[in-house]
């Protein structure tokens, strides 16, 4: 019995010198090649700082999400790592955050004044 190659004994196509599955290589990966890098560390805790930030400690945390996710932010850009995201999401609790904290500052100021 020949198949559609016209080799005998029934293969269905050429192979691999040694026999059936040496020299074949597998997929170079699973999954979508050139896939998303994942998030930095940086990215996280910027984000996570930036929502404790607005929630429980507003003058110090703000400013260390901003500078981290600064950080992480240009690290995504330069192609270093990812969570772009996360940073951008950090950056913006932070400045809400230190926003917040300033307006605080002041109203507090005015009272003080106000009150003498």
């Amino acid at each position: 019995m020949t198949d559609q190659s016209g080799i005998a004994g029934g293969t269905s196509g050429p192979q691999a010198p040694g026999g059936p599955g040496f020299g074949v290589q597998p997929p170079p990966g699973y999954g979508y090649p050139g896939g998303a890098p994942l998030p930095s560390g940086k990215a996280t805790a910027s984000m996570v700082l930036g929502i404790l930030g607005l929630l429980v400690i507003p003058i110090i945390l703000p400013i260390i999400a901003l500078v981290l996710g600064i950080s992480a932010k240009k690290m995504a850009d330069r192609g270093e790592g990812g969570g772009r995201g996360q940073a951008v999401a950090g950056i913006v609790m932070g400045w809400i955050g230190v926003g917040f904290a300033a307006l605080g500052i002041i109203a507090a100021t005015i009272q003080a004044f106000t009150a003498m």
